[in-house]
């Protein structure tokens, strides 16, 4: 199939033969330009490329996927675009495909299951060259879609999430050290009694964090008390309602680690509604790094998680996928940092 542009020389359709006439070489050797192929001096390449900018001409992208079997497009499917963890995952991916000479097909699917699967059902249909996911919770649904479209050939890297037992393509952070180190801060801070408000428990990246604050109290002697546990959907709405539930407990604590900003967020809004200040009376972390972790008061103590960084390792590791045509699983572990804030203070 001749590649052509609507743009036109008089009423004549723009093709790779106009091109080979305007440098004064082959035909062929037009096309192995165009395609990035080796076997042409940087001299012929360079003729070609000023006949191809003196035409103004751009390959038909339908022709060029139907000869290459790609499309040079990318599925992104990420569970809340509203959350501002996400955004950041979104330009890190979009930055690198522009740079690749990919595009980014973004999907959202607003935490609901149907969207999700609608979204996996379409790119298993080979719309895409590969996919960059971060599931909604996690679950034996999500898995089987993932698992469907990696064993057709379809590159799949996954954002924050793993799947048991099946080793594909992941860029996240150690959640579990996370929850260690955010929990950590306020133990050295001298508080003991800390109270958490943790994320989803079927969300596996949620039961690490988990698990991370149990370790950390675990490390300075202070027994756990699951009565200062109380679980959250991520929300600041969430963060509010769970604080309420500790408070209505009437059990003391002087912190709060939550699992993410938002939730940190809603939880010192409902301590200060309830004349608790921050953090003279109670210190509060988070994890995330948000911008609005900086913007509310009092500023947030947080763990920052790398969102932009995320989506270029992932974009990066997708398309060595797609291009190497090769089996080539990586897990990427990416560092966290504490970011220190005016919510947490030590214990007088």
């Amino acid at each position: 199939m001749q590649d052509t542009l609507n743009s036109k020389i008089g009423e004549k359709n723009i093709t790779i033969n106009d091109i080979a006439k305007e440098a004064g070489v082959a035909k062929s050797t037009v096309s192995k330009v165009l395609n990035e192929q080796r076997g042409v001096s940087q001299e012929t390449r360079r003729k070609v490329l000023n006949a191809v900018k003196k035409l103004n001409y751009h390959p038909s992208v339908i022709a060029r996927s139907l000869k290459s079997k790609r499309t040079k497009a990318v599925g992104l499917i990420l569970p809340n675009i509203i959350n501002p963890f996400f955004p950041a995952i979104l330009k890190g991916v979009e930055d690198v495909a522009i740079e690749n000479g990919y595009v980014v097909v973004f999907c959202d699917s607003d935490d609901r299951k149907e969207k999700e699967s609608l979204y996996f059902q379409i790119f298993e249909n080979r719309w895409v060259d590969g996919i960059i996911f971060s599931g909604i919770t996690g679950d034996k649904q999500e898995e089987k879609y993932i698992r469907s479209i990696h064993e057709k050939g379809t590159p799949v890297v996954l954002i924050d999430r793993e799947i048991e037992d099946y080793f594909t393509n992941v860029v996240m952070i150690d959640n579990k050290r996370a929850g260690f180190d955010a929990t950590s801060y306020l133990l050295k801070l001298g508080h003991r009694k800390i109270g958490c408000i943790t994320g989803p428990q079927n969300i596996k990246i949620f039961v690490k964090r988990l698990e991370g604050y149990r370790r950390a109290l675990e490390k300075y002697n202070v027994d756990f008390n699951p009565d200062l546990v109380e679980e959250g959907d991520l929300s600041i709405e969430s963060g509010r309602s769970t604080t309420k539930k500790l408070l209505k407990k009437k059990i003391t604590f002087t912190a709060i680690f939550a699992s993410t900003d938002l939730m940190a967020i809603g939880c010192i809004r409902e301590l200060q509604e309830n004349g608790i200040k921050i953090p003279s009376d109670v210190s509060v972390i988070g994890i995330d790094n948000i911008p609005l972790a900086s913007l509310v008061t009092p500023s947030l103590t947080t763990i920052a998680q790398p969102a932009y960084e995320m989506g270029v390792e992932a974009m990066n590791l997708l398309i060595k996928n797609i291009e190497k045509r090769g089996v080539l699983k990586s897990k990427i572990i990416l560092p966290t940092e504490l970011v220190v804030r005016k919510s947490t203070k030590p214990l007088k």
